[in-house]
């Protein structure tokens, strides 16, 4: 794929947050059930930018989804990871009560926050350990809004610091072994998606 045509996705993925946060605010019931097509548009983009002559990277991405989608299930069936919580039906199809897309979304934040913060340091204990606090950030933004858009719900409302330590942990160690890989990543379309997501839900949480 020719670098003309990633450029233009991305264009088109800008367009599809912006228009989506709007959206959101003005017609949601509208607006999302593109939710999950939005986070695998997202994906998409993301990934023909990355080094995928170069195996290991989708390799190390698809084990980090794997990885997430398991500790989502044991999550939700056992609260011991995140708190007590369940999802609902604004992420698309779900298996095991959790929904496919969240893992994609896992690996999304956890690599291209691990590929941002790499451009700004070199020792992998410290990239990593930005790189979750940065990851549970977007988190605790997300959570502010996941209950409305019918995303997750924990139980008694929003979560506890037990949520957060578990994000920090699980954002810390499962891109460890994969660390060398993934800083080989596009670092300026890594910021994007992140930036994108940061605004999307910084939007919703003030006007939705």
């Amino acid at each position: 794929m020719t670098k003309d045509y990633k450029r233009y996705f991305l264009y088109f993925l800008i367009l599809v947050y912006v228009s989506g946060s709007i959206g959101f605010v003005l017609n949601p019931s509208f607006f999302s059930p593109f939710t999950p097509y939005t986070l695998l548009l997202t994906c998409f983009v993301f990934l023909i930018h990355q080094p995928l002559l170069e195996k290991k990277f989708i390799l190390s991405f698809l084990s980090i989804a794997v990885m997430g989608f398991i500790i989502e299930v044991t999550g939700v069936k056992t609260g011991l990871i995140f708190g007590q919580y369940s999802y609902g039906d604004g992420l698309g199809y779900k298996l095991v009560d959790v929904p496919l897309i969240i893992s994609i979304n896992w690996a999304i934040l956890i690599c291209a926050g691990v590929i941002t913060v790499s451009s700004i340091f070199t020792n992998k204990l410290i990239v990593l350990g930005v790189s979750a606090l940065l990851v549970t950030g977007i988190d605790l933004l997300i959570e502010q809004v996941a209950y409305k858009l019918d995303f997750w719900q924990f139980k008694g409302g929003l979560p506890d610091l037990h949520n957060y330590i578990g994000w920090i942990l699980v954002a810390f160690f499962t891109p460890y072994l994969f660390y060398s890989t993934i800083i080989k990543g596009h670092r300026k379309v890594s910021l994007i998606v992140l930036i994108l997501q940061i605004i999307f839900f910084t939007y919703l949480f003030l006007f939705y």
